[in-house]
């Protein structure tokens, strides 16, 4: 596999991060003004939404109304998560059955302070701390920095925090390649 440097990885992470971001927190916006019409919203509890549990969102094969039921151990495919973000009618994010092929597991949430909207470069600056930081350690085994394998976020924006969208969500992923099981402890 060719090694870029973290710099340069990190920009086109954060490029591709920041287009997942958007459509994530858009397809939350119209999800809970889709639930609030039918009474089933839950008034915004960090990037939550009031779904009935027996729905099926969220579970392993399911890609229906999940978005925002995204969760740490979730494993996916992450062409296919960018797919599903960047449809034209989001369907959801196809999660697996982490016993399967896949190239992508979230890792880590954070959930960010109630207030006024910080602003995208200080939820992105919040999201590269926890992602690339402490957690991703703690997680793979070794610093991002010297790692084989990358890490990216969702986040909300503007108009998924007015909706009560607080959470930062890292997932780690293998460039190239498909693993079963969890990437923790792969210290690499």
């Amino acid at each position: 596999m060719p090694a870029l440097s973290p710099a340069l990885r990190n920009i086109s992470l954060t490029l591709g991060a920041v287009a997942a971001t958007f459509a994530l927190s858009s397809c939350g916006i119209a999800q809970s003004i889709i639930q609030e019409a039918a009474g089933g919203a839950d008034g915004g509890s960090g990037g939550t939404t009031g779904t009935d549990s027996d729905s099926g969102a969220g579970s392993v094969g399911s890609n229906e109304n999940n978005v925002m039921e995204l969760t740490v151990g979730d494993c996916f495919n992450e062409s296919e998560m960018n797919s599903a973000l960047m449809g034209s009618e989001v369907q959801g994010v196809p999660v697996v059955d982490c016993s399967e092929p896949h190239d992508s597991e979230f890792f880590y949430s954070e959930i960010l302070p109630e207030g006024d909207f910080p602003g995208t470069e200080s939820v992105n600056a919040s999201a590269e701390e926890a992602c690339y930081g402490q957690p991703f350690m703690d997680f793979v085994g070794v610093d991002y920095a010297v790692s084989e394998i990358y890490a990216s976020y969702l986040t909300p924006i503007e108009a998924g925090w007015e909706a009560g969208d607080r959470e930062i969500l890292c997932y780690v992923m293998l460039p190239d390649e498909t693993t079963t099981g969890t990437l923790e402890g792969a210290g690499r």
